[in-house]
């Protein structure tokens, strides 16, 4: 059971990764992300490169960041800022257009060969009784766990969180209190891609590296995110680890429904939990 349980924790650390990416977004702009998981499929053929000229893969970790810090800033300053003017769905649309240029441009320059990605630590597994521990898994869990902390100190402990904080709570009252709101929404996208760079650099190891990888995490992000609350950063990580566990229960005991599990979990969470476990109802004056 607890090979489960512990694989199931790396599962849904990436799956957390992901839908915290998509919620930082979603309560701070009201913008669905749907690019989340291509941009950290972008950010890890990036690192791949790094890879490809020996560079070692944990030391890759800091360019995808950076580079996914770079990457949300022009998306915020070049395109969503400017479409927030005229259209909420043109900015939708635009993170759908995202989806398939990342891809278009993964494709172009590297093909659509599936790619071997090396394990980011190397070594046999640790073995505590019947348990294994594998080092992927367990780095996996480690990074998640200090970016996890990381958001906390960040969204709970500076100015500029708590400015974030209020911006997703009350737009217009942080406007009026002199909030600065898009500079707080550049640092949200900065943020997000960052934190998806990462996601699809622990991703990438666990599978064949190729433009659609990235496409179940973010399935699986986003009903993470309705589990835990789309309105609540904490509830998207509770959310996601809660579902890598559950999935990996299903798989082992119940195999016939693995693959339809998670789209049967998220329809009951909106018909009896519309709100996730961890989210906030939200109030609308008319």
């Amino acid at each position: 059971m607890f090979n489960i349980i512990f694989r199931g924790l790396a599962t849904g650390a990436i799956y957390s990764l992901t839908a915290t990416g998509i919620v930082l977004i979603l309560s701070t702009t009201n913008v669905m992300n749907f690019a989340q998981g291509d941009t950290g499929m972008l950010l890890a053929y990036v690192a791949f490169l790094f890879i490809a000229r020996r560079v070692p893969p944990i030391l890759t970790l800091p360019v995808v960041v950076i580079a996914g810090i770079l990457l949300g800033l022009v998306v915020d300053r070049g395109l969503m800022s400017k479409a927030k003017k005229s259209s909420h769905l043109g900015m939708v649309m635009i993170t759908l257009a995202f989806t398939m240029i990342f891809e278009g441009i993964v494709a172009t320059f590297f093909g659509n060969t599936p790619l071997l990605f090396p394990p980011l630590i190397s070594g046999d597994p640790f073995i505590v009784g019947s348990t294994v521990f594998d080092r992927q898994n367990l780095l996996t869990i480690f990074i998640a766990l200090v970016i996890f902390v990381v958001l906390f100190f960040v969204l709970y402990r500076t100015k500029i969180g708590i400015a974030a904080r209020s911006i997703a709570d009350d737009e217009y009252g942080a406007y009026v209190l002199g909030v600065p709101i898009n500079r707080i929404t550049n640092f949200i996208w900065a943020l997000s891609f960052g934190v998806a760079g990462i996601a699809g650099l622990v991703t990438a190891p666990r599978l064949s590296l190729e433009p659609t990888f990235m496409v179940v995490v973010q399935l699986k992000a986003f009903i993470a995110a309705v589990l835990g609350g789309m309105n609540s950063v904490m509830g998207a990580i509770l959310g996601g680890l809660i579902l890598g566990v559950l999935e990996n229960f299903i798989a082992y005991y119940i195999p016939a429904i693995k693959d339809s599990f998670s789209l049967i979990l998220v329809v009951l969470i909106l018909l009896f939990l519309p709100n996730g476990i961890f989210g906030k109802r939200e109030t609308r004056r008319f």
